[in-house]
């Protein structure tokens, strides 16, 4: 999607977004089916970033502990538990303002995908600013979804 789309479709009436988004909504998923995921941060708090609604600034005192980059192996019996519990998609969030192409724990993230996917779950993450070399990586490892907040 071009900015220039984007921006149409974020400066448009409300109800008229709704409508938009009643309608895709029908298109692809009739009936009363929930698709069930789960959410899990696989680096937590600390992130450098000064965004004043996000509990895992560094820059605040908001209560959450920092926690490293987990294990592929805590990631994993996470992975494998909301699976055999019903969930068809893995999401996993990162506090930090992005990752790179080449850094050690862009590598890590992507092993960490490559293996979640062999599971079978859709994978969707979050890992803050992304660029197309990440992206295509990302999507080759096997995501299915990005999740990205989008400022001004």
């Amino acid at each position: 999607m071009k900015f220039a789309e984007l921006s149409a479709l974020y400066h448009q009436p409300l109800f008229d977004l709704i409508s938009q988004s009643r309608a895709v909504h029908l298109r692809h998923w009739r009936g009363e089916e929930v698709q069930r995921c789960t959410l899990l941060s696989i680096k937590t708090g600390g992130c450098g970033e000064d965004c004043a609604y996000c509990a895992q600034s560094a820059h605040y005192s908001t209560g959450v502990e920092r926690e490293d980059l987990l294990s592929h192996e805590v990631v994993m019996a996470v992975a494998r538990r909301a699976r055999s519990q019903g969930a068809t998609r893995f999401c996993m969030g990162a506090a930090w303002r992005g990752v790179h192409d080449g850094s050690g724990k862009f590598e890590r993230v992507l092993e960490i995908v490559r293996q979640v996917s062999s599971l079978g779950m859709e994978v969707c993450v979050t890992l803050g600013e992304i660029g197309p070399a990440e992206a295509r990586k990302l999507k080759a490892a096997g995501v299915t979804a990005y999740n990205h907040n989008i400022t001004k």
